[in-house]
């Protein structure tokens, strides 16, 4: 509904508690002003209820110093620059560089992700301009004819031509006292912000993926090959058995197990080429590029990759991360949403002002005679939708307090990544240097049951076996090699890393 100047007026003293304003109104009625304002301010009070939802402040940052450093043990993590923005780099693979600045440009998942944030940017201008005066023009012409058996008709205005003209210039101004729209604006700014954490969120998790599928790649076509190495190695075991068998110096069961044996690494030789075609499709998948596109074998990774950490690892640190940046933005979205909500308790005052030029005729549309007017402030009243408001305030505040629940659970939950991705490399890396020793002592083994067969000690029989024992060995350092690879790319995604340096 809409108040006189007069009323509306007083209403603005009241909620400023502006005595001198009062001061005519309380001689006319009778009525002290400062009984007034506080009989006004106890009736907004009652009408506008405390708001009792969770705030993001709350959030309790969690203590991990001391297991953390605890984890690391005798192993402590090198410093350096973090977070990287492209850390995939460290592995030095150009082939994987290409596909990741691809995947990040032309995957479906990112266009899906920025159209949400060009969206949401939209909705953060629209709530921005409602904050400004709206200023609006209108222009028209309108030939028209009345009946002439109509109402008009009978004034005697019927079966004429009349060629009507409006010109018009409207002016309005929502004055936000209690930030209603002031609170919808920063709302409106942190559902983008959230977008554009999303959007982060999407590059880092989505670069993790491929980087970690590619590893996978790398390592069935590694040991594919180590594995098709034992085969060669089997079978030339298997020829010795044959011979040995002929000339009668051993029985079948040798020559059975090595045919077995060559049965068995045929076998897993397949499986190893199963698993590198599958990683190979998934990352073209992921990738956002056809399989055609991508190399038979893969470009292999250097062998001496290690990941930099900061000394310590906080929740500012954390807070670096988009999917935690995205829940705490949109926390603070919902609470903004719910003040503009209980300031919908409160009187909505507007100032309007229109000026109008309107004639029946264009040939009198500029005459001063057709000039009209309105000018003066409103005041709209929310009368008898009390149940309304509490019911859409409660609505609100459950809002706010699962979007804080949510960025609580996704702190404890980038806290738990961190720490899981820590210990698993932790333990990888320290597996994979105990492998590498035993490696060399197998590559010595070797080298003496070399040097034995060449003196005649040993046959050819023992070269192999000791050969093909060197190619296993070999194996389990590639497995733990990858390993430590793919936990160090774990590590490196739940770290946020590739959101920016600052």
């Amino acid at each position: 509904m809409q108040v006189s100047p007069r009323r509306m007026w007083r209403w603005l003293a009241v909620m400023k508690g502006d005595k001198d304003l009062l001061r005519p109104f309380s001689v006319e009625r009778g009525v002290p002003a400062g009984l007034a304002v506080a009989l006004m301010g106890t009736l907004l009070s009652a009408c506008a209820p405390q708001i009792h939802a969770l705030s993001p402040a709350g959030v309790p940052v969690p203590a991990m110093a001391k297991t953390v450093t605890i984890m690391q043990g005798a192993h402590p993590l090198p410093t350096g620059a973090w977070p990287e923005q492209d850390w995939w780099r460290g592995l030095q693979v150009a082939q994987l560089d290409a596909l990741l600045r691809h995947a990040l440009t032309h995957s479906p998942q990112i266009m899906a992700a920025q159209s949400a944030l060009d969206w949401a940017a939209a909705m953060s201008r629209l709530r921005g301009a409602a904050l400004g005066p709206q200023i609006n023009g209108a222009a028209s012409i309108a030939p028209m004819q009345f009946s002439g058996n109509g109402p008009f008709g009978a004034l005697g205005l019927g079966n004429k031509r009349y060629d009507s003209g409006d010109l018009g210039l409207g002016f309005g101004q929502a004055l936000d006292f209690w930030g209603k729209r002031r609170d919808l604006w920063k709302a409106a700014l942190g559902e983008e912000g959230a977008a554009n954490a999303r959007l982060a969120d999407t590059r880092r998790l989505l670069a993790g993926a491929i980087v970690r599928r590619y590893l996978d790649w790398c390592l069935s076509s590694r040991q594919y090959a180590q594995t098709e190495n034992l085969l060669d190695l089997a079978e030339k075991r298997m020829q010795l058995a044959e011979i040995r068998q002929r000339l009668g110096l051993s029985s079948r069961i040798p020559l059975t197990r090595q045919r077995q044996q060559v049965a068995t690494l045929q076998a897993l030789a397949e499986h190893w080429a199963g698993l590198a075609d599958d990683a190979r499709a998934e990352l073209a998948e992921l990738a956002a590029t056809n399989p055609d596109a991508l190399p038979v074998q893969p470009e292999y990774p250097q062998e001496q990759v290690l990941p930099a950490l900061p000394p310590h690892l906080r929740l500012d640190l954390l807070a670096r991360r988009p999917d935690v940046q995205a829940a705490r933005d949109a926390a603070l979205a919902r609470m903004a949403r719910t003040r503009a909500v209980r300031a919908e308790f409160y009187p909505d005052v507007s100032f309007s002002a229109l000026l109008d030029m309107n004639s029946a005729s264009l040939a009198t549309l500029l005459n001063p005679a057709s000039f009209a007017y309105a000018l003066g402030p409103a005041i709209h009243l929310p009368i008898f939708t009390s149940r309304a408001l509490h019911a859409r305030l409660h609505t609100a505040e459950a809002r706010q307090s699962e979007a804080v629940a949510i960025y609580e659970q996704t702190v404890l939950r980038a806290t738990r990544q961190v720490l899981t991705a820590l210990s698993a490399w932790t333990s990888e890396t320290a597996q994979w240097a105990a492998q590498r020793r035993a490696e060399r002592w197998v590559g010595q083994r070797v080298a003496l049951v070399e040097r034995r067969r060449a003196l005649g000690v040993d046959d050819e029989t023992a070269v192999l076996a000791q050969q093909e024992g060197a190619v296993r060995e070999r194996m389990q350092v590639d497995l733990l090699h990858y390993g430590s690879l793919r936990a160090w790319a774990e590590l490196e995604t739940a770290l946020g890393g590739g959101y920016g340096h600052s």
